[in-house]
């Protein structure tokens, strides 16, 4: 599991997840995933080339956007592929982070006051 960020426009971070969100894969990423929600308010999480969720990566997204929340920040699950964007449907994680497909909108949904 890979991650990489960007600043998309000033204030708004994209953190960009690549592999699998496996229990191997959420361990890599959970000390500088924990390290971006707990500094950042306005983010968007790229899932456009994760290729598979388990708990775990639920587990990890979830925890995050409280984070984030408790901050008074807000992040968005964006472009998730179908298999992933159905796994989080299914376990109700979309209604706590909510999942965007176009940038425009996620960049909108993170930057509302």
């Amino acid at each position: 599991m890979n991650l990489a960020t960007e600043e998309v426009t000033p204030g708004v971070t994209k953190i960009n997840l690549t592999g699998r969100l496996d229990i191997a894969g959420t361990q890599e990423i959970d000390l500088p995933f924990n390290a971006l929600v707990g500094s950042q308010r306005a983010i968007i999480v790229d899932l456009a080339e994760v290729a598979f969720i388990a708990s775990m990566g639920l587990r990890t997204l979830i925890l995050g956007a409280r984070t984030v929340a408790s901050k008074h920040g807000r992040i968005v699950l964006y472009r998730p592929t179908p298999e992933v964007e159905n796994v989080l449907m299914i376990s109700g994680t979309d209604t706590v982070v909510p999942i965007v497909h176009e940038l425009d909108a996620a960049i909108r949904a993170v930057s509302a006051a």
